[in-house]
């Protein structure tokens, strides 16, 4: 299968640079390496100069399209952004289109797949794209554009339950599929580091309003015999509680800001910390958490984003519902007897072997978009390129 995709950061990822990601961008990545290396051929359009900025031998395939940074205003996208768009992926000729955050690439996707006559799918990558929070944070016409296309939408690839259950409530005839995000892990990875080789309280994000860092102050100010190392950067759209909360947290003696953390340099990060403590108001399934977990980091969050409860399920951390539980949990674990502290370790690895296996994860995948393609084709949407059997792309 040919599967086209759309995100405008990536080629910052592939190049590691000191550059705000969002999970979407690292989490699309892990599904591209897995599509190709299960024999799907993959792409991904992004925006004109990303070949040359980024060089050869990258294992992802970038598309150029267009320079965000010309055009007027709204006008842009008719008599540049989308056209370029549709032509490039014309070129490419897709089997089907898939895309997750937001806002107008959500539009552009839908109707280049509706003018290729081939499915386009929506990933779902946080809560607030299901619901009215997604709304209010969206200038008008972004929140009517996405509007739009989540009514052209072929399905929905959701990453949690209350994903899958607001949207069926709004589109009961669509397919919606649940697919927890995906996570390489060696079988022979090293095993967690023990407790008396981790010495800090690790965050880890962008700062911005939806990571909630006013509660990491609270929480920092209100544990002082704690260690915190706080990894990130500002965004262009960083809100001034944000700023106010690192002012705060500077000030700590208990913090450390180790500003951005590149991300061959994550893991290390993560597998020296006690736990891993999220304090975000809002998200889908964190990439964070899994990255935490392997190196055997429990989680500490709260439960609403708990992604169906598999901290609490699988007695991964502690998942809880106020800041007040939030900050004695970090206490706990941070005081917890090293023996019983090992074996919670352990056990954050082995969770992740078990469930988030891009293979795994990617066989998932296919059977929800097999029968989209299926269906397209039997309707006549089907490109001028000769098409194989399902899976397969005759050349």
């Amino acid at each position: 299968m040919r599967i086209l995709s759309m995100d405008f950061s990536i080629p910052y990822l592939m190049k590691d640079e000191n550059y705000p990601i969002g999970g979407w961008a690292i989490e699309l990545a892990v599904w591209l390496r897995a599509l190709q290396n299960a024999g799907h051929e993959t792409a991904v359009l992004t925006w004109k100069g990303a070949l040359e900025h980024v060089g050869s031998g990258q294992q992802i395939k970038l598309i150029e399209t267009y320079d965000p940074a010309r055009g007027i205003r709204v006008a842009k996208y008719f008599y540049s952004y989308i056209p370029k768009v549709l032509a490039a992926a014309r070129s490419y000729q897709p089997d089907i289109l898939v895309q997750g955050v937001c806002g107008i690439h959500t539009a552009i996707m839908a109707f280049v797949a509706d003018q290729l006559k081939v499915p386009f799918v929506y990933r779902v990558v946080s809560d607030i794209d299901v619901d009215e929070r997604c709304k209010a944070l969206l200038p008008a016409h972004e929140w009517i554009s996405y509007s739009w296309a989540r009514h052209r939408t072929a399905g929905f690839l959701c990453q949690n339950e209350y994903q899958r259950g607001k949207l069926a409530a709004l589109f009961p005839d669509k397919p919606i599929h649940v697919l927890h995000n995906p996570f390489a892990i060696a079988e022979d990875a090293a095993a967690p580091l023990p407790r008396a080789k981790r010495g800090y309280v690790a965050w880890l994000g962008v700062f911005r309003y939806p990571k909630n860092l006013p509660l990491l102050f609270r929480i920092a100010k209100a544990l002082p015999a704690v260690n915190f190392r706080v990894a990130g950067m500002t965004s262009p759209n960083t809100d001034q509680s944000t700023r106010d909360a690192l002012d705060g947290l500077r000030q700590l003696p208990n913090v450390e800001l180790v500003g951005y953390v590149r991300r061959a340099d994550v893991q290390q990060f993560l597998s020296e910390a006690t736990m891993l403590l999220c304090t975000s108001d809002f998200e889908g399934f964190s990439n964070a958490f899994l990255e935490a977990l392997a190196v055997g980091a429990p989680i500490v969050t709260r439960r609403h984003v708990d992604p169906d409860a598999i901290v609490e399920r699988h007695a991964l951390g502690a998942s809880v519902e106020d800041e007040l539980m939030l900050s004695r949990s970090v206490s706990e674990i941070w005081n917890m007897a090293a023996g019983e502290y090992d074996t919670l370790s352990r056990r954050c690895q082995i969770y992740v072997k078990a469930n988030h296996s891009p293979m795994v994860k990617t066989h998932e995948l296919m059977s929800a978009l097999t029968p989209l393609v299926a269906k397209s084709r039997h309707l006549g949407g089907v490109n001028k390129r000769d098409k194989g059997p399902i899976g397969t792309t005759a050349m």
